[in-house]
Formats: C-alpha cells, sequence, structure tokens
C-alpha cells in the first residue's frame, strides 16, 4: 500500500495547508466507508506454477479490519482453465487473507501460460484500490536451445535437415530435437525427446550397465503409409516385449563427444511401427538415426571394403586381396581373415583391446594373410579404430581351402524358378514381381550327399537392379529328399538399404524347431524326380478368409517379409531341366513366359504387390 499511503498522506497535508488557510472551520473531507478491500498494486502480473502442485494463493487485502467477514470474488480465466471459491473471509483484526487458486496440473503445457481476471464484489470495494485484478500464469519451459544440429533419417527416410536441438536446464542430460520430420514428411510430433542414461539407472526392470547409452520417447514421424492406412512411429526398442535386455539397446548411444564431454552426436537404432500393422525394426542398426549436435564436427570414420581374391605368394603364404577405401580422417585401420561364423563385433574389440594380432591397412589394395589351418567359408573383418575405441567394422565373406580337399563339386547347370527374391523387386521397366527363370551352376558337398549350393544365383538380377553384390553361394539342404530347406542367408545383393537374405520358411523355423518336427507338420519341401518343390503357407483375415499363400521368408536388416506370395518355387537339378526351358533360359521374355507357365495360373503384378505390401512384418513378428 506505499503507493495509497502515499497518497492518503499527500492529502492530509493539502488538508493542514488548507485549514490554514480558510477560516471554515465547517469544511470537511469526504472519507470511504465500507471494508475497503482491494488487490495490492504490489502483486505480480505472473505466476510460475508446477506440474508437482494443483492450487497457488493469491492475498486479498483490506483497510477495515474491526470485524469478521466474507467477501464474493469472482474469477475468469483462459478456458476456465483456473477456479477459486466464490469468496474469501477475514477474521477480526485480520487486513489480509489468501485466495486459493486451484488447476489441473496434467493439463499444463510448458510456455503456454493462461490468463485470469480476479473481481472482488462491488459492495465491498474501495474508491482508493483495485477491486479487480489480472494475471497470467503457467510453466516456463526449462529447455534452452543449443543452436542448429543436423538431424539424419539414414534407414527409411534416407535424409538429413536442420533442426534446433534444446537441452534441459534443471535435469542436463535431456534433450529435445525439434521437428524432426517436418522438413522430411511435413509433419510429425513437435519433439523427440532424449535422455542420455548412467549406469544404475533402471528402464523398466532392466538396469543399465554402460555409459553413453541414450533413451527416446516415442515420435510420430508423421509420414501415413498409404498401403497400411497407419502412421509411422519411431520407438525404441525397451518399448517392445521381445526387447526387454540391455543388450538390444546398445545401438542406441553417444557416438561422439565434444571437447567439454557433452554429446556431439548420438545415434538412435528404433523400431519403426504402425500400430496394428507392424513394421521395420532398426534396433540393431549402426547409426539408423544420426544427431549430431551443434557445434560438432564429426570425423569421417567411413570404410568400404571389395573383395578381389585368393594371392598365394612365392613362399606359399595365402593372402586375401581386398581393395579397401576409408574416410579422410581414418588413421588406424586393421584387418584379418577369421572364420565366417566369428562375430565381427567380437573380433573388433579383441583388436582394439590387444588381445588379436591384425595387420594394419591403408586405402588402396591390401593383402591380408591367411592363418594357418584356415579354411573353407572365411571372412575378411577389417576394422577402424580412433584413440583405441572402435569406430567401424566392415566385413566380406569368401572360401578358401588352402589346398585341402575343396569338399563342392558341380553337377551342372540347373534352373532354379525363383519367387523367394525376386518377387520382392519391380525395377523401372521390370515385373520383378513376376517369378524368373535362372540358369544356375548347382554344386554338392561330397560330405554331405544332398547338400546343394547354387553359385551365385541373383548376380545377374543385382547388376539389373543397379545393386552391389558380393560372391555367394545359396545353400539348399535336400540330404533328406522328404526335408528339403533353404535356411534364411545372404544373396549377396545390397540394393542400398542393407544385404538381403533369403530362405525358405521350414528352414527359418528351424531357428526354433528341429527338422524331424518341421517335417512331421508338412513346413519342409522335396526332392522327386530331379525337382525340387515347396509347400505353400495360408494367411487368413480374421473371419478366416485366405488372403494370399507364401512359401519363404526376404529379410533385410531387421525387417523381414513373407515371399513367395501365390507362387511355387521350383529347382531343376540339371539332369531334369525340360528342354523348352534351356531354350527359354537364352531369352528374358522366352524364359519370363516359361516361369509363368511353370507356376500353372497367371498371377498379376499388381496382385503380387498387394499381396507382398500385405506381408510386411519385423522378424520377430513372423509366426512360428
Amino acid at each position: 500500500m506505499k503507493l495509497n499511503k502515499l497518497f492518503l498522506g499527500l492529502l492530509g497535508l493539502t488538508a493542514m495547508v488548507m485549514s490554514s488557510c480558510s477560516d471554515n472551520d465547517d469544511y470537511q473531507w469526504a472519507t470511504a466507508s465500507g471494508e475497503q478491500v482491494y488487490f495490492s498494486n504490489e502483486l505480480p502480473a505472473s505466476y510460475e506454477i508446477s506440474f508437482d502442485a494443483s492450487s497457488f494463493t493469491i492475498p486479498v487485502s483490506r483497510v477495515n479490519t474491526s470485524s469478521s467477514i466474507t467477501v464474493p470474488v469472482s474469477i475468469e480465466s483462459d478456458g476456465n482453465f483456473f477456479s477459486a471459491p466464490s469468496s474469501v473471509s477475514f477474521t477480526a483484526g485480520e487486513s489480509t487473507a489468501n485466495l486459493t487458486i486451484s488447476y489441473d496440473p496434467d493439463s499444463l503445457v510448458y510456455d503456454a501460460y493462461k490468463n485470469a481476471k480476479l473481481t472482488i464484489g462491488k459492495e465491498y470495494s474501495t474508491p482508493y484500490g483495485n477491486d479487480t485484478y489480472s494475471f497470467k500464469a503457467g510453466v516456463a519451459s526449462p529447455y534452452k536451445s543449443l543452436g542448429k544440429g543436423v538431424y539424419s533419417d539414414n534407414y527409411y527416410f534416407g535424409k538429413s535437415v536442420s533442426v534446433t536441438i534444446m537441452q534441459n536446464q534443471e535435469q542436463k542430460n535431456t534433450y529435445r530435437v525439434m521437428d524432426p520430420y517436418k522438413s522430411i514428411t511435413g509433419g510429425g510430433d513437435a519433439y523427440i525427446e532424449i535422455t542420455i542414461l548412467q549406469p544404475g539407472n533402471k528402464v523398466g526392470d532392466v538396469e543399465i550397465t554402460q555409459t553413453g547409452l541414450v533413451r527416446f520417447a516415442s515420435c510420430n514421424t508423421g509420414y501415413h503409409h498409404p498401403d497400411y492406412d497407419a502412421d509411422i512411429w519411431i520407438h525404441h526398442p525397451s518399448r517392445f516385449n521381445s526387447l526387454q535386455n540391455e543388450s538390444a539397446w546398445l545401438k542406441n548411444r553417444i557416438i561422439g563427444y565434444k571437447e567439454d564431454g557433452t554429446p556431439g552426436q548420438i545415434a538412435l537404432a528404433p523400431y519403426y511401427y504402425m500400430d496394428g500393422v507392424g513394421g521395420w525394426n532398426a534396433t540393431g542398426e549402426d547409426a539408423a538415426i544420426v544427431i549430431t549436435f551443434p557445434g560438432y564436427n564429426p570425423k569421417d570414420m567411413s570404410a568400404e571394403m571389395n573383395y578381389l581374391g585368393v594371392l598365394t605368394d612365392p613362399s606359399g603364404v595365402a593372402s586375401a586381396a581386398v581393395n579397401l577405401t576409408f574416410g579422410s580422417d581414418v588413421q588406424d585401420a586393421r584387418a584379418i581373415v577369421v572364420g565366417a561364423d566369428a562375430d565381427p563385433d567380437a573380433v573388433s574389440d579383441a583388436i582394439a583391446a590387444g588381445e588379436i594380432e591384425a595387420i594394419p591397412v591403408t586405402s588402396g589394395t591390401n593383402y591380408v594373410p591367411i592363418g594357418d589351418g584356415l579354411t573353407g567359408k572365411l571372412m575378411v573383418v577389417v576394422v577402424v579404430l580412433d584413440e583405441g575405441a572402435v569406430k567401424g567394422i566392415v566385413t566380406n565373406g569368401f572360401e578358401y581351402y588352402g589346398g585341402g580337399k575343396n569338399p563342392w563339386e558341380s553337377l551342372g547347370v540347373g534352373l532354379m524358378i525363383d519367387n523367394l527374391f525376386i518377387t520382392m523387386y519391380s525395377p523401372d521397366g521390370e515385373n520383378y514381381y513376376e517369378p524368373q527363370a535362372i540358369e544356375v551352376e548347382i554344386q554338392q558337398n561330397t560330405d554331405e550327399p544332398g547338400l546343394l549350393r547354387l553359385v551365385d544365383p541373383y548376380q545377374k538380377y543385382a547388376e539389373t537392379l543397379g545393386a552391389s553384390y558380393e560372391t555367394t553361394s545359396l545353400e539348399v539342404n535336400a540330404t533328406d529328399p522328404e526335408a528339403v530347406y533353404i535356411e534364411l542367408q545372404s544373396t549377396g545383393v545390397d540394393d542400398g538399404d542393407g544385404m538381403t537374405y533369403v530362405g525358405s520358411y521350414g528352414g527359418y523355423m528351424l531357428q526354433k524347431y528341429d527338422v524331424a518336427t518341421l517335417k512331421e507338420n508338412g513346413y519342409l519341401g522335396t526332392l522327386v524326380d530331379g525337382v525340387i518343390t515347396l509347400p505353400s503357407f495360408p494367411v487368413k483375415d480374421d473371419d478366416g478368409n485366405l488372403q494370399f499363400t507364401f512359401q519363404g521368408i526376404f529379410a533385410q536388416g531387421s525387417s523381414a517379409w513373407r515371399t513367395g506370395i501365390d507362387t511355387e518355387f521350383k529347382l531343376y537339378m540339371p539332369d531334369a531341366v525340360p528342354a523348352e526351358a534351356r531354350k527359354a533360359a537364352d531369352n528374358k521374355k522366352k524364359a519370363y513366359n516359361f516361369a509363368r507357365r511353370m507356376f500353372g495360373k497367371k498371377t498379376s503384378w499388381g496382385e503380387l504387390r498387394k499381396a507382398r505390401n500385405r506381408a510386411i512384418m519385423s522378424r520377430d513378428q513372423i509366426a512360428y
């Protein structure tokens, strides 16, 4: 009441002056009567409220304190966000009473301040004070902009965009990437929130043991998939029951630090998911999404490798010849040849720790020695190191028998009517959704008769697709002619989204059941009169109506599709290839028509496309 007191003081001074200048002793000044309730003009214009409370108080004052009274008060606010009692009570002798202003903390939004106005009943007000009080209240965002960074979705959208990155000033390990998909899809959530986890933190029932791991809140990308009529979201793997362990989260981590120890670059490995449909499991991918913080200049630690073959020098030492291309910042890269079944991550960690000796390599042609006793299916592992830490790994498989017995002998050229790999593609001008007749060399393992392999079956199609290709043989297990299967394995074709894999459904099911069980239940194919066929499996809707049939699985990264949709796989051994097929294989159009006749029905490209779109799923969603 400083201003009012000063005002009344001036009135007193004026009265004294006027009294001394006037002889009219009967002159009197008017005075306010009643309780004279008012809002102090020292009250703030805004209030900071909290998610952890549901009310705050505002003082109401009065001049006349002689008795107890109850004064009517009304409130107006944006959207009726605030509420208050309809009156405030004073006890005798009390000059100030608190009015409680209530709100719903669950409805609070950062930086969304609400305006409100309080009004005192006119009969209780005073001409010397405020009978109304306007204010605003809300929660200030604890986030501060760090500046512009880069958000790169390398897995699904293949785009990089400039974004604002915010840091929580109260919880320094929490960041927000603002509008990550707005420039990619035109929409999406306003931000994706990322938290740096610390050892000892718990996510659900899982305790964190490693440093540098991150967890992010689910985010809608804003892309509505037209084939599935659903939005694509990105989720941290901890959202899925099958991924409730820290080892499934390791690709979500800080991959680069600034000099002050704060994050410079973060990699996310999400599950791209459409509710009620399925999606793409990228939880095992390196750098599926990369977030680069303002002021951080990442090093180019990239590496590429092309296998050239095996070279034996005059002294008899055999080496795998590889051509390597490294990023400009790679200073330390090493290579070693190991068995094809080795874990590249474990090998790289052992090289970094000095537990395995590997040779230094540089850009250009390098010769990596093949150790004594190594034979059969092998793999070159190249690891990129920076200050002792693994920054990149590239691998390439090959075969070498070191002068020993090669267990594979050629049976000749057979014919494959392929519906497992080819039906997944439709390049411009090519109906690759249609099955294809492929001439292919068939080899048999002399140690395991009936174990077959098809030599480079997809090489020429990789060239047509414009995809990279690694020399690869597709193994077909026909050791039991009544239980034939193709385990999920590499095709050698990388179309830019990662290496592709195919297998028969029975071969895929070997991850859970043994051969005897699968054979008994009709999951495996047959070899009859030199022709291998595979069984078909129905997919029905909720009403039991047949949607389509499939014969195999196509996988890429951590996602998979049913393939061989409404078609039939056949593999003709060299002695069983029909004569017309031999002629057809020399002509693409004839081969195409022959393949369609072999299926016994005409399946349109459009029908196959629709069926393939319905067949998408993640690997862990495929029903066993």
